[in-house]
């Protein structure tokens, strides 16, 4: 499953839930928590089970957003997660901050698999603990919005009130091998701040990130995904690589650089990414 783009859409908007999946994100984001009215939960609930029973397959994978542990709806949101798990891919859970608030998700998800979102100062500072639950993560959310409230700072296009969390989400999930999405950018109209955002969100680790609007989906993927440079570059240095290790080396020069194989890992994960959104296309 790639997941470098995943689009949110209400719970409420069923006119947007065919749309988000031919938006071209890996994934859609059907949401029953922040975007959804307290006076509206049954209503989103009895609108996205009857989309996700009537809708066919699709390339994007289609993942809904339950309310928080230990909100007034996460009962009947777990209820109602038994009754559709064989038609959605994953559960994202909202504003975790025990591994139990994972696995209890995990439980009726399907194949166990949940996405935690890590919103909130508890959240980043006992993340190795939380990632270490027992469910199919296979990845990580930022959740930027929540945090600066709860710290009551202005988050910034510069993003530097994020680094320590931004962080501290990308080795929790490294730990566990799931990929780190970061947070959405607000704005939508400044395509260069989130190009910038992207950019910086990937220099740190992240693989992906998520959305709020369509338009945010082309820039999202095209800086998570790999350049053609990078790929062929990469598919040589792995060449160079077999060449030295059937050559009894370990270390080699490659394009005037020593490498070693921290080097030949990453050339690898640049090119199994390639493969697999060649094989999604």
């Amino acid at each position: 499953m790639v997941l470098r783009s995943l689009l949110f859409v209400p719970g409420t908007s069923p006119d947007r839930f065919s749309k988000a999946l031919a938006s071209g994100a890996d994934a859609a984001l059907i949401d029953l928590e922040d975007a959804v009215d307290s006076s509206r939960k049954a209503e989103a609930r009895e609108l996205v089970g009857a989309w996700l029973k009537t809708t066919t397959a699709s390339r994007t994978a289609r993942f809904v957003r339950v309310n928080a542990p230990g909100s007034e709806w996460q009962e009947a949101d777990l209820r109602w997660l038994a009754r559709v798990a064989g038609y959605i891919d994953g559960v994202i859970v909202p504003k975790v901050e025990a591994a139990d608030h994972i696995e209890q998700v995990a439980r009726v998800a399907p194949h166990g698999r949940v996405c935690p979102m890590f919103e909130t100062a508890r959240a980043i500072l006992d993340a190795p603990a939380i990632v270490r639950a027992t469910a199919d993560m296979p990845a990580i959310i930022f959740g930027a919005e929540d945090l600066t409230a709860q710290l009551g700072i202005p988050r910034t296009v510069n993003g530097e009130e994020l680094v320590l969390a931004r962080s501290q989400v990308v080795l929790a999930a490294a730990t566990i091998g799931a990929d780190a999405i970061d947070a959405v950018f607000v704005d939508l109209t400044a395509s260069g701040d989130l190009f910038e955002d992207c950019r910086r969100a990937k220099a740190v680790g992240f693989r992906g990130k998520t959305a709020i609007h369509p338009n945010q989906i082309a820039v999202i993927n095209d800086v998570f995904s790999p350049t053609g440079d990078e790929i062929a570059r990469a598919r040589r240095l792995i060449a160079a690589d077999a060449a030295a290790r059937a050559a009894g080396q370990g270390a080699f020069r490659f394009e005037n650089r020593m490498v070693d194989q921290p080097v030949v890992t990453r050339a690898r994960r640049v090119v199994e990414l390639a493969d697999k959104l060649t094989t999604n296309n």
